[in-house]
C-alpha cells in the first residue's frame, strides 16, 4: 500500500474512533481541544511513516506492542534517574510514544488483520506505561527532594492500581457508563458522573496529563527545583483510592 492511502486509512479510522464512546471527541474541533487535536494528527503522521516502512519487513503488529510497553518502562527508568539529560530523554519517550501506540493497529489493518488477542494486548501496553511513568515520577520527585513520604504515596498507588487490575483490564468502573446509569438517585447519579469525568478527561494517565505533567518537569530540570510535580503524586493517590472504593462500591451493589 502507497504512503498516501496508508495515511488516509489513518485519518479515517483515527475520526471514527475517537468519536464512538468512550472518547466522543471530533478530532476535527479545534477550538474545543487544539492541543488534542493537534496531538493526534502528530501521532497519526508519524504511524503512517512507521507502518509504510514497517510493511516491507516481517514485523507484525504485536512486536510494536511489546516495544510500545518496553518504552513505558525505559521512560520510568529514566525519569527514575537522578541525571538531567536521562530524566529529558524519558520525557521525549512518554511524549512520543503515543505514536507507537497508533502504528501496531494501523499496521495490522494494513498487512494483517486487527485480533481481540492485539487489542487485549494493546489495553495491556498502555497498563505498563502507566505504572512505569507512576514509578518513574515518584523516584523523579524523591530525587530531588530526598523524602521518602513520595515513594511511599507512588508504592501506594501501584498497589491500588495492582489490586485493581482485573478491573482495570476490563475496564474500570468509574470510567464506563454501563453501571452507573442504572441508579435511581439523580443526585446521586449526578455525583459519580461528575467523579467520572473529572477521572476520564480531568485527571488520568492520557494525552493532556501526561503531557502537561512532562511540561512541568522539564521547566523543573531548567529551573533547577521542584514546582508543583510533587503535587500530582497526591493527585494519583487521590485518584487511585476513588476508583478501588468505587469498583468496591458498585460492586457490592
Amino acid at each position: 500500500m502507497n504512503y498516501k492511502d496508508i495515511r488516509k486509512l489513518s485519518y479515517s479510522t483515527e475520526e471514527k474512533v475517537l468519536a464512538a464512546p468512550p472518547h466522543n471527541f471530533n478530532m476535527n474541533d479545534w477550538l474545543s481541544s487544539p492541543y488534542t487535536c493537534f496531538k493526534v494528527r502528530l501521532y497519526i503522521e508519524l504511524a503512517s511513516i512507521f507502518v509504510f516502512l514497517l510493511q516491507f519487513t516481517s514485523i507484525k503488529p504485536n512486536h510494536i506492542t511489546y516495544i510500545y510497553a518496553f518504552s513505558g518502562l525505559a521512560g520510568g527508568v529514566l525519569l527514575a534517574n537522578n541525571n538531567s539529560s536521562f530524566i529529558i530523554l524519558g520525557i521525549i519517550i512518554f511524549f512520543s510514544k503515543v505514536a507507537i501506540d497508533g502504528t501496531d493497529g494501523l499496521l495490522a489493518r494494513v498487512k494483517y488483520k486487527p485480533t481481540k488477542f492485539g487489542a487485549k494486548l494493546d489495553q495491556w501496553g498502555g497498563l505498563v506505561g502507566e505504572y512505569g511513568f507512576l514509578f518513574g515520577l515518584g523516584f523523579y520527585v524523591y530525587n530531588i527532594t530526598g523524602e521518602i513520604l513520595y515513594l511511599q504515596i507512588m508504592i501506594t498507588t501501584v498497589i491500588l492500581k495492582s489490586i485493581d487490575f482485573k478491573k482495570h483490564t476490563q475496564g474500570r468502573i468509574l470510567i464506563q457508563t454501563k453501571n452507573l446509569i442504572k441508579s435511581k438517585k439523580n443526585k446521586k447519579r449526578t455525583f459519580l458522573k461528575l467523579v467520572k469525568e473529572f477521572i476520564r478527561n480531568g485527571f488520568n494517565f492520557h494525552g493532556k496529563t501526561i503531557d502537561f505533567i512532562l511540561l512541568i518537569m522539564l521547566i523543573e530540570i531548567f529551573q533547577r527545583k521542584l514546582i508543583i510535580s510533587h503535587v500530582f503524586l497526591y493527585l494519583y493517590l487521590l485518584r487511585g483510592i476513588i476508583i478501588f472504593f468505587g469498583n468496591l462500591y458498585v460492586k457490592r451493589k
